[in-house]
């Protein structure tokens, strides 16, 4: 450890994900005395030293891995903390080979599909996990994930954790859908759009709300303008955390159903804000969400199943899932794992108030 007990954190993770790498950064802040940043591009509003982590050029590859290794000589962090077993977690361990600690925290698609893609992808992601000191994962069926390709890891299960912030004011559930996964592919917002159409039109007082951007901003307004009723959608943007609460308060039914997923940090935020669940059918929703009694699971067919969440219980919901948020999704519960990661990689007396379990 540095001198006097200043303890200090290397942050290394994609600005692709700014907002939930800054979650981190203050979920854990209040263990390290000093916290630097790492990313591929720069991210607004903070100090972050930007790297080039592509693959693609072997001249730029090997500046990467010279470039990492020297900040880390300089900079003598006591703990390195990695964001995704892609590009960010290959390099930063080829960087850091003898040198300090490293945790790695996976994400979902990194070690979910990114090794199905060819045998070097397969190798990146295999590597990254068994040079890291630590893992984790924000669901146990990713823990399993991670274990076929690194047996010999334990991987820690914890998540960024939500904190509910009180809303200047209450706000009424109106008849709203909504949707803030970002406008990529992954995300499947271009079908979200297309199978709302019968229930927008059978429906004529709600309204489908669609946060966020991305890529496929254009076409996809483009797309609800064609086949969705005039009036029944809006386009809102980038939500500030304040609006997104509000926005979570005032909606009846959250839907997100990309194709592979780990635990979505904005599932847990509409759990905790009183929103009826629809999302994919993979095992990380399956572990939060129970079909017909606190949510729904995708049908193929997301009209019939907003049909079906208006027939549930919307309080009986909203109970069942405080109490779930309550017991494993807060930011203090989530917080105290981390802690207690990184006092074991320092070798310090374990963080009081601990409820930490591994996979």
């Amino acid at each position: 450890m540095n001198q006097k007990g200043h303890k200090k954190l290397l942050l290394i993770g994609s600005s692709k994900g700014a907002g939930h790498l800054l979650n981190f950064k203050a979920l854990i802040a209040p263990y390290f005395d000093e916290i630097l940043m790492v990313s591929g591009h720069v991210v607004k509003d903070q100090q972050v030293l930007t790297f080039n982590f592509g693959l693609k050029n072997p001249l730029q590859f090997f500046k990467t891995i010279r470039e990492l290794r020297k900040l880390i000589l300089d900079f003598k962090p006591d703990v390195i903390h990695v964001h995704q077993a892609n590009s960010y977690g290959f390099l930063s361990a080829l960087a850091n080979r003898g040198l300090k600690p490293l945790v790695l925290t996976t994400w979902g698609s990194d070690v979910l599909l990114l090794p199905q893609k060819n045998s070097f992808y397969k190798f990146m992601v295999g590597y990254a996990l068994k040079q890291a000191n630590a893992i984790t994962a924000d669901a146990h069926f990713m823990a399993k994930a991670i274990k076929e390709i690194a047996p010999n890891k334990a991987v820690q299960i914890a998540n960024f954790g939500v904190e509910i912030e009180k809303l200047a004011a209450p706000i009424e559930k109106e008849k709203l859908i909504y949707s803030n996964r970002m406008h990529e592919p992954l995300y499947r917002i271009e079908r979200i759009i297309e199978q709302s159409a019968s229930f927008l039109n059978a429906h004529p007082d709600w309204k489908l709300c669609i946060a966020a951007s991305g890529t496929q901003t254009a076409s996809l307004q483009a797309l609800a303008e064609k086949i969705l009723p005039e009036s029944s959608f809006e386009f809102v943007g980038f939500q500030a955390p304040a609006d997104n609460r509000a926005n979570y308060a005032k909606a009846q039914i959250y839907v997100s159903i990309p194709n592979s997923d780990g635990t979505a940090i904005s599932l847990l935020e509409a759990m905790a804000y009183g929103c009826i669940p629809v999302v994919s059918d993979l095992p990380a929703n399956k572990e939060w969400i129970k079909a017909q009694q606190n949510g729904l699971i995708y049908s193929g067919n997301l009209s019939a199943d907003f049909e079906n969440a208006l027939q549930l219980d919307a309080l009986n919901v909203a109970q069942i899932n405080a109490d779930l948020i309550d017991q494993q999704a807060t930011k203090a519960v989530n917080q105290q794992k981390f802690f207690k990661l990184y006092d074991q990689l320092l070798d310090l007396p374990v963080s009081q108030n601990n409820t930490a379990d591994q996979s």
